[in-house]
C-alpha cells in the first residue's frame, strides 16, 4: 500500500506530494512517517506539517496541534514557540 501526502513547501521543480510505502505509527491524531535515518514527516489531514530529526520531536509536534483539525507547518511553529520556547 502507499501512502501520499501533500508537501506545502514544494517549488516548481519539486514533488507537490510525497509518496511512501511504510506504513506510518498513528499517534495523537497524526500519522508520523519514518523517511531517513533520523527524519520523520508529520502528516495531518493529508498534509506534511512538519518534518523532525527524531520520533520524539515528531510526537511533540503531533501533541502542540491536537486540537487543531486541519493545522498548516505554520500552526506547528507557533505552538511549538508558545508551549515550548523553540521551534
Amino acid at each position: 500500500m502507499d501512502y501520499r501526502y501533500a508537501n506545502p513547501w514544494a517549488r516548481n521543480n519539486e514533488p507537490k506530494e510525497y509518496i511512501r510505502f511504510e506504513k506510518p505509527t498513528e499517534y495523537n491524531g497524526c500519522q508520523i512517517f519514518h523517511v531517513h535515518q533520523n527524519q520523520f514527516d508529520v502528516v495531518k489531514a493529508g498534509v506534511c506539517i512538519s518534518q523532525r530529526g527524531g520520533l520524539e520531536g515528531a510526537k511533540k509536534c503531533a501533541d502542540v496541534v491536537a486540537d487543531l483539525m486541519f493545522p498548516s507547518f505554520h500552526d506547528v511553529r507557533s505552538q511549538m514557540l508558545e508551549k515550548h520556547g523553540h521551534i
